[in-house]
């Protein structure tokens, strides 16, 4: 649009006003998504990061959901969802705090008759349904991030499920740069519709052997390192009815939340149930011989450790961390009785 020079007529010099007035008032944050200013952002006075499910789940963004076959990855996550679109104040004692109370679940491994026969077996007979009408599952996954899109766009969810990352990725998931590309995208989506996205992921091979880590997903760290918080599912080494939920990476969580365990039983209804216990990290490993012999080579260095150095089991714990050996207070504990008997 050009300017009038001269004399402008009196409806000219209206238009060429408004357009001056447009150019020198300064966007606003709504107006301007490519950069902010520090002082808007600090004016948005953000106290507390928003979240979906106080404190482990953030209201937006990318979260991965981790651990071997069979561990009841996707039952867990159906069970989150459901909680959200019923609209219920807790999930497994945690607040949730849903702003649409609507769920996207993009499902690549179970098809409609699968999941038909899920949702019955856990929600049972006579159920109330009206519900689930805010529950929507995707199969189709081709042009999905388009998809995705345009559904959030009509109606807004507070969370999108994908199930399972390695079915939609196809590329080599240690090409770290690759992956963090294709992530990217859904990074953006979560960012425009302010919701936010869980990957279902698996654990690579023997990693049960190995205590709960971000390190243990499948691929590259580009998948850990693009997602704001890593959660891996792991089987009590001891009792198959129970599961331990373990926090992994939580960059804007508390230490204590990501050293133990949330140890849950896995019901016959399939759904999880929240136990009081938690449990070290390094006590959630499959037993092994090779671990049966790990940690006979460090029970004379517990005993030093308590009975000439003095230390609590908690001192010994953090100690053999900085020689390189992990364990927990409570392991260290065990292994100490173990060795005066």
């Amino acid at each position: 649009m050009e300017f009038t020079f001269g004399i402008p007529t009196a409806k000219e010099a209206k238009v060429n006003g408004q357009i001056l007035r447009a150019l020198n008032e300064p966007k606003t944050m709504k107006e301007n998504k490519n950069f902010y200013s520090a002082k808007e952002l600090y004016e948005l006075d953000i106290k507390e990061l928003p979240v979906l499910i106080d404190p482990i789940f953030m209201k937006s963004g990318i979260a991965v959901f981790a651990g071997s076959s069979d561990t009841g990855k996707s039952t867990f996550l159906r069970q989150l969802g459901l909680a959200i679109v019923k609209g219920e104040d807790k999930f497994l004692g945690w607040d949730i705090k849903a702003e649409h109370k609507r769920v996207v679940y993009v499902s690549t491994e179970d098809d409609r008759n699968a999941i038909s026969f899920l949702l019955n077996k856990t929600l049972g007979e006579g159920a109330d349904v009206e519900c689930l009408d805010r529950f929507d599952y995707v199969f189709d996954t081709e042009n999905l991030e388009v998809k995705l899109d345009e559904m959030l766009t009509a109606n807004p969810a507070d969370c999108v499920i994908i199930d399972a990352l390695t079915d939609l990725y196809g590329g080599d998931l240690n090409q770290s740069n690759k992956v963090r590309v294709f992530l990217n995208q859904y990074f953006k989506l979560a960012d425009k519709h302010n919701c936010l996205f869980i990957f279902l992921h698996h654990t690579g091979k023997r990693t049960e052997e190995l205590p709960p880590s971000k390190n243990n997903l499948l691929g590259s760290q580009g998948i850990e390192g693009k997602a704001r918080q890593v959660i891996e599912l792991r089987r009590d080494p001891s009792d198959n009815n129970f599961r331990h939920l373990c926090i992994v990476k939580g960059n804007y969580l508390p230490d204590g939340m990501k050293e133990k365990s949330f140890k849950m039983k896995f019901n016959s209804d399939l759904t999880f149930s929240m136990t009081k216990e938690r449990t070290d990290f390094s006590e959630l490993t499959a037993k092994t011989g090779s671990q049966t012999n790990y940690y006979e080579d460090i029970k004379p260095r517990i005993v030093e450790l308590k009975d000439i150095e003095g230390l609590t089991f908690q001192q010994i714990a953090d100690k053999l961390r900085e020689e390189g050996k992990t364990i927990g207070k409570s392991k260290a504990n065990q292994l100490y009785n173990e060795a005066k008997e």
